[in-house]
């Protein structure tokens, strides 16, 4: 066969092509190498030409250099939670997107981490409850501690805005919240725990009604420190407990029952178009809207089976009329505010230089100046 040999260690080869998830077929079909030939790279080792390691590189979302190292690295457990979407409860596997997001995630907090430990910035103002506390003490908790009012909601002129002024209240509590494209088949949304760095990633494939509730839902995870995978909300207790904790954040069931008596002028909710106004008024999701009337005896459960069948996909949240979609605006959308703050804080104490800092955001000089200039703007007030 013509070409270089590419000199990489194929047991790191190995690791990764396990780690990723894929099947021989799907790692065929995305690096476009034949199956017979693939089989003989990873089951006979044969050493790939250059040109094939660079595509399986690139197909297993790795940089080049990885497949040198002298061996696999060491598994990484992490205490993550994972929020499913419907109809995928209790998977043990991950797709190989979410196993990618999840190791964009953690390469993150640990530079976050690095950052705040050498420039002395402290970790995140982590809300600290009670053990023995349930969803409406917690919720309470959490909309003292973010400042947070229902009428921001209904006043609000978009649920993106709402999204928005959510994201920099809890950002600025040092937490990074991350807004990933994964895909409608992946999960919603995950949290990785971390004693100084903790950081939450939503799937932006979601519309923002439903970005808005997986945050809130990932965020009291992180309050109670949890590390199981989410899986079936019907079916596990605890992932009953964060989504009862979100809708009652969003929704308080004095506000709903007014709103249903007044505006439904109904004394049950019963029809998937009347827990669509309730959603469009408190700007929350479908979902959120029905968990919550639910909750307050104002709907039945066989309602929240019907809502929870329907999608909640795309409204990307950005209006192309309103801003350019430059290269600032797209990082500052996909990691939030508070890793590039710490990367500039990183930058301005010289534990990092301006290189590095460019070099991790992927930018240039003039964009990281915009990107500068919008993170060190005031937070979204309501």
């Amino acid at each position: 066969m013509a070409g270089k040999l590419a000199p990489i260690n194929t047991d790191v080869l190995d690791w990764a092509v396990r780690e990723s998830g894929l099947s021989y077929r799907e790692l065929a079909e995305s690096s476009k190498i034949p199956e017979e030939r693939l089989h003989a790279i990873l089951v006979d080792h044969d050493q790939p030409m250059t040109g094939e390691f660079k595509s399986l590189a690139k197909a297993l979302a790795r940089p080049t250099a990885f497949f040198f190292l002298p061996k696999p690295p060491r598994a990484h457990k992490s205490k993550t939670s994972f929020r499913y979407p419907p109809g995928r409860g209790g998977e043990n596997s991950l797709h190989f997107v979410e196993r990618t997001a999840l190791r964009n995630a953690l390469r993150w907090q640990k530079v976050l981490s690095w950052v705040r430990q050498e420039t002395n910035s402290g970790g995140a103002d982590l809300l600290r409850v009670p053990e023995n506390l349930g969803p409406p003490q917690i919720a309470e908790h959490l909309r003292v501690w973010l400042h947070w009012q229902t009428d921001y909601q209904k006043k609000a002129t978009s649920s993106s805005s709402v999204f928005r002024m959510l994201r920099d209240r809890v950002e600025g509590h040092g937490i990074a919240v991350m807004q990933l494209s994964l895909g409608s088949d992946s999960c919603r949304g995950f949290s990785l725990p971390h004693n100084d760095s903790p950081v939450i990633a939503v799937n932006s494939a979601y519309n923002p009604p439903a970005r808005i509730f997986t945050l809130l839902h990932e965020l009291t995870h992180l309050l109670r420190g949890d590390s199981a995978l989410c899986g079936d909300p019907r079916n596990d207790e605890v992932e009953r407990f964060c989504e009862g904790t979100a809708a009652i954040f969003l929704v308080p069931a004095d506000d709903l029952s007014e709103y249903v008596a007044k505006w439904l002028r109904v004394a049950r909710v019963d029809e998937v178009d009347q827990v669509r106004r309730v959603a469009n008024y408190y700007k929350i999701s479908l979902r959120a809207a029905a968990i919550r009337l639910r909750q307050v005896g104002l709907a039945d459960s066989l309602l929240y089976e019907k809502v929870n069948r329907i999608g909640e996909f795309g409204g990307g949240g950005f209006n192309p009329n309103v801003e350019r979609q430059t290269t600032p605006v797209i990082r500052v959308r996909e990691l939030g505010t508070e890793i590039p703050r710490l990367l500039l804080v990183a930058r301005e104490s010289g534990a990092m230089s301006d290189t590095e800092v460019r070099r991790h955001l992927s930018v240039n000089g003039m964009q990281l100046a915009e990107i500068r200039e919008r993170v060190s703007r005031p937070q979204v007030e309501a």
